[in-house]
């Protein structure tokens, strides 16, 4: 890691761009079945590689994307969190995402994380609105939301999957 690499910390929480060396730890949390309940299916390593390539041009083309969730001091992988573009219902929104490993659930690292990438997007990149898109039997991400300062939008199907939309 590179001081580059940092985009946001906490006494508690780090968020800092992924590398490809980040797959095995993503595939291993998103090949989780209980890890991915609110998913249609967990995902593939390759699927995985494919999504930090994707990540990895995000951070070159809009200077954001979804960041590696670390813990302070020891750096160990804690999930991932950050801001996607993304099209919702036909419009361009910009989602703030988290999604932390099963061992750190319960923590406040999902609402610690997620603040800090907010405010990376209102006062870094200078986003006037974000989004979240929540399964709306994610009890525990709808908290996070609400934690957040979102507000309950709208409901709608995303990609299939039946979508509560939360707005700030």
């Amino acid at each position: 890691m590179t001081d580059g690499d940092v985009v946001a910390e906490t006494p508690r929480v780090r968020l800092r761009r992924l590398h490809l060396d980040d797959a095995d730890d993503v595939a291993a949390m998103v090949a989780d079945p209980e890890q991915m309940r609110y998913y249609p299916r967990p995902k593939t390593s390759a699927e995985v590689d494919d999504w930090l390539a994707w990540n990895l041009a995000l951070y070159a083309d809009h200077g954001f994307g979804t960041w590696c969730l670390e813990t302070v001091p020891d750096g160990a992988f804690a999930g991932y969190c950050g801001l996607r573009p993304l099209l919702l219902d036909g419009g361009r929104e910009v989602e703030v995402a988290w999604h932390v490993t099963k061992a750190r659930w319960n923590q406040g690292l999902a609402t610690e994380a997620a603040a800090l990438a907010m405010a990376v997007g209102f006062e870094q990149v200078a986003l006037s609105r974000l989004v979240a898109i929540i399964h709306p039997d994610n009890a525990p991400s709808r908290r996070v939301a609400e934690k957040l300062g979102m507000a309950e939008e709208r409901t709608l199907t995303h990609d299939g999957e039946p979508t509560v939309v939360y707005a700030a």
